[in-house]
């Protein structure tokens, strides 16, 4: 299994989370950033090479606090605490190294799209745009993919976002997932979430 395998992977179970009772203390790397704010319904989460702004009643999962077992790409997820019938929106933050890899950022995102299209049930492709991401104050190029589908034949179907960029030999992936009818309130604090990332 590659290690983008891996990391999508993780990524799926992290986004199919119902409640805190599945996460667990025993994360063996301890890496976390800080989080500040100037704005009382938001809190910027600091990383040393990324900052991501979140909903204040958001959770921030991150050093000793996520799932057991995530891979260190996994950095940081974020969680609503209030949970839309049996689901709770939430996201969370990969990086990992793309030093000597030679596929695109394209295929990259193909890549990332196929293992969950082989993955989900009712697999959706709802496109991608191409974004821009703020680099230390540099325009860097990035790519938004949106699905649909869901894990379990019984369940409902759920929302995914994610998005892709490239920086400095270093790949991030953003990747959210909600209920398909989550409150448009929450599901338009996730977008400006997503819209909110940087690089230092």
């Amino acid at each position: 299994m590659t290690k983008l395998s891996k990391i999508i992977i993780t990524s799926l179970a992290i986004l199919s989370l119902t409640g805190c009772s599945l996460f667990s203390s025993d994360k063996t790397t301890s890496t976390t950033g800080t989080a500040t704010s100037t704005n009382p319904n938001k809190v910027t989460y600091n990383a040393s090479n990324f900052s991501i702004t979140v909903p204040r009643d958001w959770e921030i999962l991150d050093g000793t606090k996520l799932l057991a077992g995530s891979p260190i790409s996994v950095v940081v997820a974020f969680k609503n605490n209030i949970k839309n019938k049996k689901f709770i929106a939430n996201m969370n933050v990969s990086e990992y190294s793309t030093k000597g890899q030679k596929t695109t950022q394209e295929e990259m995102v193909k890549s990332m799209k196929d293992n969950f299209k082989n993955t989900l049930i009712d697999f959706i492709d709802s496109g991608d745009t191409k974004v821009n991401v703020n680099a230390g104050g540099t325009p860097t190029e990035a790519i938004l993919t949106t699905f649909s589908g869901k894990s379990d034949a019984i369940e409902d179907s759920k929302k995914f976002k994610q998005l892709y960029v490239e920086n400095n030999n270093t790949a991030y992936i953003i990747t959210t997932s909600y209920s398909a009818d989550e409150d448009p309130e929450v599901v338009a604090k996730i977008e400006e979430t997503i819209n909110s990332f940087e690089l230092k």
